[in-house]
């Protein structure tokens, strides 16, 4: 099982918090092993909790493997959207930021 406190301490080194600036949204990431944590962005910053979030702007459903290999910067997560390993449901203008906002491990 994915340790989602080592990846929420991988997502929060990536952060961009210039690229937050006009953001507020709830992301909620639901992963391939029942696990699931949401992302909260406001005020330039982030926060992060294990499970459900009651109200996400949107949510994203992939694979734990996919997750990790998208921080680690070994997949990019547009080309996983358009072959179906990311469904998103919800605000999709959403999902685009998501590459500004957590750099690349590679940048």
């Amino acid at each position: 099982m994915l340790d989602l406190e080592d990846l929420f301490q991988q997502m929060q080194q990536r952060f961009n918090a210039q690229a937050a600036e006009n953001i507020e949204a709830v992301f909620q990431y639901n992963l391939s092993d029942q696990q699931a944590f949401s992302c909260e962005i406001k005020d330039a910053s982030c926060s992060f909790k294990s499970g459900v979030h009651a109200a996400p702007d949107i949510v994203l459903t992939l694979s734990s493997d996919l997750i990790v290999e998208i921080i680690a910067g070994q997949a990019d997560a547009m080309p996983a959207f358009m072959e179906g390993s990311i469904v998103a449901e919800g605000d999709l203008t959403l999902a685009p930021a998501l590459a500004s906002l957590f750099a690349n491990a590679n940048e």
